[in-house]
């Protein structure tokens, strides 16, 4: 994979990573209403997917999410990031890596857009930034996305990042309490050190 990124700012024990249109970071106490905002804005289209993002999606839900962001990092459990536009002034969603698996270099990338800046490449180029980050600084090696069959906006960001689509894994997600198959698509580490 390429690197056309600018490489990562560390600062006051934050993270930034900036790109073309986007900007991600790690989360702060002062993304909680933008956060919200953007959640809530979005549920028509998220819910159905993700179901964190349901109608009456509270404010204090939205605070406990992103007070618990360090932790997680901290703990290597998920680094999450916020993607705001490139110029900062607008939170646009998340990106994130989780279910990690130390032992073979594994990493789960999940990611969401508001609104009003889906069809804008916005999804496409965080993926692209924090699979970046996930080979580079985690050095994973191999990093899935996976989704519902029928996301077809969440298949197509995969798709225009470079992953592979591996095929249907039975059971896959549980989705409003129910397993359902999903779609598995990779990201390899061809940089691998043999």
């Amino acid at each position: 994979m390429e690197e056309p990124f600018k490489p990562i700012n560390r600062a006051l024990g934050r993270m930034e990573i900036i790109g073309n249109k986007i900007r991600i970071r790690t989360f702060s106490s002062e993304d909680t209403t933008p956060f919200h905002t953007a959640a809530t804005e979005s549920i028509e289209h998220m819910y159905k997917f993700m179901p964190w993002c349901h109608p009456g999606y509270s404010i204090e839900e939205s605070a406990l999410w992103v007070t618990t962001r360090a932790e997680a990092w901290s703990s290597a459990e998920e680094y999450s990031f916020v993607i705001y536009s490139a110029d900062n002034t607008e939170l646009l969603g998340g990106v994130a890596i989780n279910q990690i698996n130390d032992a073979h270099k594994i990493g789960n990338i999940g990611y969401w857009i508001r609104k009003q800046a889906l069809n804008k490449g916005v999804a496409t180029e965080a993926v692209l930034l924090i699979a970046n980050f996930g080979f580079n600084s985690l050095n994973l090696l191999r990093q899935e996305i996976v989704m519902l069959p029928d996301n077809q906006a969440s298949r197509k960001v995969a798709e225009k990042a470079g992953a592979k689509y591996e095929g249907i894994m039975q059971k896959r997600l549980l989705v409003h309490g129910q397993a359902c198959d999903a779609c598995m698509y990779s990201l390899i580490n061809d940089k691998e050190k043999q």
